[in-house]
């Protein structure tokens, strides 16, 4: 796993009150049982941390899904969603 796996994890873990353990690449939020809201939420702390626009991000969304929109958005790559 990447070190910006294991930041997004972190802030995962520390948001949401997810165990760290519990948050792998290809787990989905729903899996984890976070919900659309806890998933906006989450998108803000993103947001603040490392500067990147609201993600769109699902519930069937994977933990590898949202680094990989984090890394790009962090490069330019991505646009706010509207």
């Amino acid at each position: 796993m990447s070190d910006l796996h294991d930041e997004v994890a972190q802030r995962l873990s520390d948001t949401l009150g997810i165990d760290k353990s519990l948050i792998t690449p290809d787990v989905t939020f729903v899996e984890l049982k976070i919900d659309s809201l806890a998933l906006v939420e989450f998108s803000v702390v993103l947001d603040e941390e490392y500067g990147v626009p609201p993600l769109e991000l699902t519930p069937d969304s994977t933990i590898g899904e949202a680094v990989t929109l984090v890394a790009a958005a962090m490069n330019g790559d991505v646009e706010a969603s509207s």
